[in-house]
């Protein structure tokens, strides 16, 4: 990174296209799998980012996590899912989050049993501490939770009050869907924190950084208040909040 921020152009993102041996149209912000590239292992606790786009009928089959805290955002369609912990499976659509401690081992698969394609942001992130029991909890949001203001979603255990799901990890998650270009969304970042803002849809200004378009990132390291404006006429932004890294 250089200097107190980063943008990561869409353009930059590695892009795996769906095939037989993979159900999706991928875009990896990090190294993941085959894709390796050592300047690109993470940003602070944030390990993965993967945009996928899963093809209908189709999806990622019974596989197992551990030792990572997961979000999962669904953006488009909608995506039936099965894990270990509740034994249940259910199909959510846009606005749904899923948080997941995979502790010592959780199971689930994530399947789009639909003929529409199933957009998903896959986040993972480093917990605090390794080992522990396996949980899952999901919860779906409206479009007026998050309109033209930053909806707090994920936080951590101790922060039950300000976010309705939490993760084992000192991370936070925010969403946003901004309509009015009137509407100026702020949030600030602390001293001892970063954040890596993501545009999921549309375009936005950001007040002293530059302007991000659909799947452009931006990667902060020092304290300032961003101001999120409107740039057309719908955006769609996530904020990914964490502790600074020493690195």
């Amino acid at each position: 990174m250089n200097g107190a921020h980063q943008k990561i152009s869409a353009s930059q993102l590695h892009y795996l296209p769906s095939s037989q041996m993979h159900p999706a149209n991928t875009r990896f912000h990090f190294s993941f799998a085959n894709y390796y590239d050592p300047t690109r292992m993470g940003f602070g606790a944030l390990r993965v980012l993967n945009d996928d786009e899963i093809k209908p009928h189709s999806g990622f089959g019974r596989h197992q996590h551990k030792n990572m805290e997961i979000i999962s955002y669904v953006v488009k369609g909608k995506l039936t899912h099965w894990d270990s912990v509740t034994q249940k499976e259910a199909t959510i659509g846009r606005g749904y989050v899923q948080a997941i401690s995979s502790g010592t081992g959780v199971w689930h698969t994530e399947m789009n049993k639909q003929s529409q394609w199933c957009r998903l942001l896959q986040i993972w992130i480093t917990p605090q501490k390794r080992g522990g029991n396996a949980r899952y909890n999901q919860q779906g949001f409206e479009l007026k939770d998050r309109e033209n203001k930053l909806l707090h979603i994920v936080g951590r255990a101790n922060t039950k009050n300000k976010a309705p799901l939490y993760i084992n990890a000192d991370v936070n998650f925010y969403a946003s869907e901004l309509t009015d270009s009137r509407v100026v969304v702020e949030f600030e970042l602390k001293a001892g924190r970063q954040a890596y803002i993501n545009c999921v849809e549309g375009s936005v200004h950001i007040d002293g950084f530059p302007a991000l378009n659909e799947r452009d990132s931006l990667a902060i390291t020092t304290p300032t208040r961003l101001k999120i404006m409107l740039k057309g006429n719908h955006a769609h932004v996530i904020v990914i909040e964490m502790k600074k890294s020493k690195k």
